[in-house]
């Protein structure tokens, strides 16, 4: 028991030492530590997990930690009764183990790490997972100087987001490889009072505006069209104006983008249900306005038929009157 009292002794000199004020506090609940006994006459200090959660664990080393090898245990499961081993592959009992050199980390908070990864992270499950500080790796004669503060940071973890998910101001239809870019369509074709749902794609005749076909061109085309043509109801300048549902950054759709939408909602199929599925406004099998320049033909622009029968492309007169759907480009904000 004389190793236990000076081991006591030395956590409570320890504690005194500490100077919260100096150390960055990481995020998370601060719960207090007891002292227990663990593996027969080894002594230690025990941390329980708050909840059923992924944590982040951090741990401050007291001004008094002078040990290169600090040793942590972490149990996200829980401990076999009366276990004596730690095994990082059992499956049902995981035990991972963590050396702190506390001479680098004096009066400071500093992470539970695997292998030094700063993303490493807890599974633990609640009234079972927990962590350890123990001495039984050091000799009797040595005393290992700990502070009884720990921090367990939960992690919050993000759905991945999914094309037809209902997402700021819209649906999304296309992603990137990162699942974190992409673009949103509006849920209704824009509609202004006095029109019946039906533009033009210009006020005034025009030369080449030098647009793109591709995916992530129609905020930089529909640029170069209201640039061009000025003040004016027509299908670029109404999506560049728009404000819904808390966003202004629309714009008309390239060619690329428009056609992303048709074939992501099976836009070409005989069936209504592909478009119902989303509870968006579905789309007439009248054209729909795309901000792609043809300057090669006898129209300034091309117009895509969402026809659920046929599916059909083509162009026509930039003075006709088709529909017109707008989208948005958006990042995930880390």
């Amino acid at each position: 028991m004389k190793i236990i009292k000076n081991f006591a002794l030395a956590l409570c000199l320890a504690l005194l030492e500490i100077n919260t004020a100096q150390a960055v506090v990481p995020a998370g609940t601060q719960l207090s530590a007891s002292v227990t006994l663990q593996g027969g006459s080894s002594s230690a200090l025990k941390w329980a997990a708050p909840l059923t959660a992924p944590y982040k664990v951090h741990v401050f080393v007291p001004s008094t930690g002078n040990k290169t090898n600090a040793l942590y245990r972490v149990y996200p499961k829980g401990k076999a009764l009366n276990s004596t081993t730690c095994v990082s592959t059992d499956l049902t009992y995981p035990c991972y183990e963590v050396i702190v050199d506390q001479t680098q980390h004096k009066n400071a908070w500093t992470q539970l790490t695997l292998n030094g990864d700063v993303t490493t992270q807890w599974n633990f499950v609640k009234a079972k997972g927990y962590v350890t500080a123990v001495a039984s790796n050091l000799s009797t004669t040595q005393m290992l100087n700990l502070s009884a503060l720990v921090r367990f940071e939960k992690v919050v973890t993000t759905p991945p987001l999914t094309i037809g998910q209902t997402y700021q101001g819209g649906f999304i239809f296309y992603l990137d490889s990162t699942g974190q870019h992409g673009l949103i369509s509006a849920s209704e074709n824009i509609s202004l009072p006095g029109y019946l749902q039906q533009f033009d794609w210009h006020v005034k005749d025009v030369t080449a505006v030098g647009t793109s076909t591709a995916i992530g061109t129609g905020q930089t085309n529909t640029t170069k069209i209201v640039n061009a043509q000025g003040a004016g109801v027509y299908a670029a300048k109404i999506c560049d104006d728009l404000v819904l549902n808390g966003y202004s950054d629309w714009y008309l759709p390239s060619k690329a983008e428009l056609i992303g939408i048709k074939q992501n909602f099976n836009y070409n199929t005989n069936s209504i249900i592909d478009e119902m599925r989303y509870s968006i406004s579905p789309f007439t099998e009248y054209g729909y306005w795309t901000s792609t320049y043809d300057a090669n033909n006898y129209t300034p622009a091309n117009s895509v038929l969402f026809s659920i029968l046929f599916g059909q492309e083509y162009l026509d007169f930039a003075n006709e009157l088709y529909y017109v759907r707008p989208i948005r480009n958006f990042k995930v904000a880390k």
